[in-house]
């Protein structure tokens, strides 16, 4: 009997075809297929073999070299060199000579405050040293002079005297004068009483007929105003209209020839008789000189009484003013014969073109009228109509309300004179009860008090200065000296100037406003500094002068050397996290970098030279020891070693390796999960390869 195997067609053909085979073909066949099966998959598991065996390390030769230890911080960039400038007083600023971003030199002007409020108190400081240097320079010269103490006597004896009058009381003319203040102010409060009667009472006839004439007269000036203004309207003027004119025009042309006849007199000079009039008011005040001078003389003279003054200085001005009308009669005399002045010929021909100035003006005057009224001539009516009627008005108003009687406010107007005369009168009558009564204990003791003052002065004036005094004197001064220095301090620095190079980081107040605290803000962008944060596990590594790499995310091609120029002492809390700041500076800068300006630092903290080093992760430990493994030829020996100083990459060897050895460096690898052989569904696991060497 023969099998039947499916037979799969081409695609595109329909039907199923059986093959048909013997027996033993079958079994044949069957075999072979197992047998092939068997024989891949054996291949497969060896290649899985050998894929896993492969060495999964990397290698690294051990080498000389620095190992460097560094710490890294953030920060930003922080103007080493700035200056907040401001005015040490108060003012107005008037100038503001930069801007945000100006650059500035040394000694250049920025700004100003008003100077005129400290050149004062210059000037007030300056009076007052000078007060106290007098006062000092008095003490110095000794005792006071005859005339002080002689002046202090007679201040004494006049404190005595009215000591003596006031115990005395008041005279008869006192009592004289204190009666008749109470009977002016009684006699003003029975006027203020009449008056605010009369208010009460209402108008009078009188009263009621002035009102009425004044409306009368207010309506003639307005009927008038009227008729003018009708007259210019219909082109015409009155005879006295005309006869007005021409008389201006006459007085013009007469006050015309007047000036140019004084302009021809004052042209000739003065004549005979002038000469003689002024030689005449010489000879005058020089009498009237002489008699004066002697009379000056004779009070000087201690001969006051018979001098006729009553004081030396009273002498004195009438002597000056007797020489003072002298020299001006013989000025005068002087100039008539020196003939006419410039100011004289002016002053006439001032005249002379005046007088014509004005003629001109009257006879257009007349010429206008002949050609009719002009356009103001019939503003100047049309304003007298108004203000006739607006007077009109007015009067029409004050008859209204006499009529309709007084209004309340002049009925309190005159209430109040009268009460203010009633307070005058009571204030009279208490001073009359006061005289009356004699002096008050009060008044005595103060005139005491004023006999005991000009009695300290009379000793003070007669006895020289002490030692204290002039001590204290001269301490006043080296105050007044110290308050102008001050002030003279505070007048230079009104104006601001900038104190080195930079760049004008700040300006606060705008011209025109009161300045009393920082003005203007100067960096030296050349002159900078990096501040850093660290936290607090690294900055007991780090200590000055250690040298710093300062990189810019800003500027990633530049790098700068720097070195560390402070340590911050104490530390900042912040979130329970402490930091300590860390400041690099640069030796020289070539360059500028704007303040705020964000950086990196890798701070040198240790520097091993000629070190022996190999990779961080070729070492294990190995129970106590520090283990490595070494490449000799194609196998691996392990070795153990001492290591030094480490950072994060690499360590120092200090015994157990030399330089080319290459060490192990293990490297981690993954094995793809084993599901089957290819072809059942599986994927094969890719070997591990080695990753550098």
């Amino acid at each position: 009997m023969k099998a039947e195997v499916p037979f799969v067609k081409p695609i595109g053909q329909v039907g199923t075809r059986m093959w048909k085979l013997p027996r033993g073909q079958f079994g044949l066949l069957l075999a072979a297929m197992l047998l092939s099966f068997a024989a891949g998959y054996a291949g497969y598991q060896r290649y899985i073999a050998a894929a896993q065996a492969a060495p999964t390390v990397q290698v690294s030769p051990a080498r000389l070299g620095s190992l460097i230890s560094s710490v890294s911080a953030t920060g930003s960039v922080v103007p080493a060199r700035q200056a907040k400038l401001a005015f040490p007083s108060s003012g107005k600023l008037i100038e503001m000579d930069v801007n945000v971003g100006d650059s500035v030199k040394a000694g250049q002007t920025l700004a100003k405050i008003d100077p005129q409020p400290l050149q004062i108190k210059v000037n007030n400081a300056q009076s007052l040293l000078n007060t106290a240097q007098i006062k000092l320079q008095q003490l110095k010269d000794g005792a006071a002079t005859t005339e002080d103490i002689a002046a202090a006597r007679a201040a004494y004896d006049a404190a005595v005297a009215k000591y003596g009058d006031t115990v005395a009381g008041a005279t008869a003319a006192d009592l004289q004068a204190a009666q008749s203040a109470v009977d002016q102010a009684n006699a003003t409060q029975a006027s203020a009483q009449a008056k605010l009667d009369q208010t009460k009472a209402g108008a009078t006839s009188a009263d009621m007929a002035a009102a009425q004439a004044g409306v009368d007269q207010g309506r003639a000036s307005l009927n008038s105003a009227k008729v003018k203004l009708d007259q210019l309207q219909k082109n015409t003027f009155t005879p006295a209209d005309w006869a007005a004119a021409q008389v201006a025009v006459d007085s013009d042309t007469s006050a015309l020839k007047t000036a140019e006849a004084k302009l021809a007199q004052t042209k000739a000079g003065a004549t005979q008789s002038d000469m003689a009039t002024a030689q005449a008011s010489v000879d005058q005040v020089k009498q009237a000189l002489t008699s004066a001078e002697d009379k000056y003389q004779m009070a000087q003279g201690n001969n006051l009484k018979d001098s006729g003054f009553t004081s030396v200085s009273a002498a004195q001005q009438s002597y000056n003013a007797a020489k003072a009308n002298y020299d001006a009669a013989v000025q005068k005399l002087h100039q008539l014969q020196a003939g006419p002045l410039t100011a004289d010929l002016q002053a006439a021909q001032t005249a002379v073109d005046q007088a014509q100035g004005s003629l001109k003006s009257s006879q257009a005057k007349l010429d206008l009228m002949k050609q009719g009224p002009l356009p103001t001539d019939m503003a100047a009516a049309q304003a007298g109509v108004d203000q006739a009627t607006a007077t009109m008005a007015s009067a029409q108003a004050k008859l209204d309300q006499l009529k309709a009687g007084p209004a309340d406010a002049d009925v309190v107007a005159g209430q109040s004179t009268v009460d203010q005369a009633k307070a005058t009168l009571a204030s009279a009558q208490a001073k009359l009860d006061q005289v009356n009564q004699g002096p008050t204990a009060t008044d005595v003791s103060a005139a005491k008090s004023g006999i005991a003052g000009a009695k300290a002065q009379v000793a003070a004036k007669a006895n020289p200065p002490k030692d204290t005094d002039v001590a204290l004197a001269q301490e006043q001064v080296n105050q007044a000296q110290s308050s102008l220095d001050q002030t003279n301090v505070d007048l230079a620095n009104a104006t601001l100037a900038a104190p080195f190079d930079g760049v004008v980081s700040a300006v606060t107040p705008n011209v025109g406003e009161m300045v009393s605290a920082a003005a203007i803000t100067i960096v030296d962008p050349k002159s900078v500094r990096i501040d850093a944060t660290v936290d607090e596990t690294d900055v007991a590594k780090l200590a000055v002068g250690q040298p710093a790499t300062v990189t810019f995310d800003a500027i990633p091609d530049k790098k700068l050397q720097g070195k560390v120029i402070a340590v911050a002492p104490a530390g900042t809390t912040t979130q329970g996290v402490v930091s300590y700041l860390v400041s690099v500076g640069f030796d020289k800068l070539d360059m500028t970098l704007p303040a705020g300006m964000s950086a990196s630092l890798a701070i040198e903290n240790d520097r091993k030279d000629n070190a022996l080093m190999v990779p961080n992760r070729a070492i294990r430990t190995q129970g106590r020891n520090r283990v490595v493994d070494v490449l000799v030829g194609e196998k691996t020996e392990t070795r153990t070693v001492q290591v030094g100083a480490s950072n994060d990459t690499s360590t120092q060897i200090t015994s157990g390796l030399q330089d080319g050895d290459t060490v192990v460096i293990p490297v981690t690898s993954t094995r793809a999960p084993n599901v089957g052989a290819p072809g059942i569904g599986g994927a094969a696991t890719k070997p591990n390869i080695p990753v550098g060497r």
